[in-house]
């Protein structure tokens, strides 16, 4: 969308369709957090988020939304209050609140947080992007960057060749197998996360919740970083990840419950276990979930780079070559703007050359 406003003429090509992957199957929760480059993302991916909205013409229920970051246990309290501190939250009481268990350890409220749904969003871009005169090709699944004299000449595709002097690679977990078809690589790996959706529930919750458990942005190669031969040989895989509460309620009166980080080496999802970890996280943290039907479970796939910043600008030794990934759990919250950067140039932190070709 940015590249074709700036008079770029761009063709995106895609072999699943709008909000296939991970840009569709998130929670679409908005929340500030405790590094600084995040937040300044966030607060530029609200502004388009916002301009998106008031354009139109599809909905995507942007509103600001309460953030609670939960201590479930009393050994996740000190990882929460430094949290709240790092956002300017504040505790609140939840024996107070009957919609919670009267045993939690703890809550703190941060304000600045916003809810959108991430499906309708992401069709919001990309009818933005068709506006701004995008031809799509969906369905089509890119099978080779063509590089000649160290410079890219075009990409080989499902439909046939498209010649072209620049290829920008947004292909999340799979990144890595374009690059390499143009003699480079990048280290990006991958998780899978889940999320529950209820029917409609009669008292909805009263913040955005998320816990304490989940790992801060830059902790996240720990538990994402690709295994070994070995490892994998010992099981690595079947290790289960970790769980942590995300929870929100939805303008239709429903409840979407997540989330989990685990590693992904496979396309197709890895076992049920994870959702029934998350429905029991759920109905510990709120005895009015306990009796909700459940109506769907999915999940998506993430890409990690191992410092935590996403991957944006060009990629060295291949003129014409750009990359944007690796955003993890907050594609929804910095992607937009570290996009647009990517456009004006302004992507210094992000940059792909800080990881030396091996």
């Amino acid at each position: 969308m940015f590249l074709a406003r700036s008079g770029a003429r761009v063709t995106l090509v895609d072999a699943g369709g709008i909000g296939a992957g991970a840009s569709g199957r998130n929670g679409g929760f908005l929340f500030r957090q405790p590094l600084g480059w995040i937040n300044d993302l966030h607060a530029e991916s609200i502004e388009i988020y916002e301009e998106l909205a008031a354009e139109g013409p599809i909905p995507f229920d942007l509103q600001p939304w309460r953030m609670l970051v939960l201590a479930v246990e009393d050994d996740e309290l000190e990882a929460a209050r430094a949290y709240a501190v790092s956002v300017g939250g504040e505790e609140v009481d939840l024996r107070e609140d009957s919609w919670f268990a009267d045993d939690l350890a703890g809550g703190f409220v941060v304000e600045g947080g916003f809810t959108l749904d991430a499906m309708s969003a992401t069709a919001a871009v990309a009818e933005a992007a068709r506006r701004a005169g995008i031809e799509f090709r969906l369905g089509c699944e890119a099978k080779r960057i063509l590089v000649s004299a160290g410079r890219v000449t075009g990409l080989a595709t499902d439909e046939g060749v498209i010649g072209c002097e620049r290829v920008v690679l947004a292909t999340g977990p799979r990144l890595r197998l374009l690059l390499r078809s143009a003699g480079t690589d990048l280290p990006v790996t991958a998780s899978r996360g889940w999320l529950i959706e209820t029917a409609r529930i009669e008292r909805p919750p009263p913040y955005a919740i998320e816990q304490a458990l989940w790992p801060v942005q830059d902790e996240m190669a720990s538990v994402a970083g690709a295994p070994t031969v070995a490892e994998v040989a010992e099981g690595a895989m079947d290790e289960p990840g970790i769980v942590s509460l995300l929870l929100g309620g939805r303008p239709a009166g429903h409840c979407l419950i997540g989330t989990s980080l685990r590693r992904s080496l496979l396309d197709d999802p890895e076992g049920p276990q994870t959702v029934r970890r998350l429905s029991e996280r759920a109905a510990r943290v709120s005895p009015h979930l306990t009796d909700v039907p459940v109506v769907a479970a999915w999940s998506g796939r993430r890409a990690h780079t191992p410092d935590g910043l996403p991957l944006a600008g060009a990629v060295p030794g291949v003129e014409g070559l750009l990359v944007v990934g690796g955003f993890s759990s907050i594609g929804m919250v910095t992607a937009p703007a570290a996009c647009r950067r990517l456009v004006s140039g302004e992507t210094a932190l992000f940059e792909p050359g800080r990881f030396p070709a091996d």
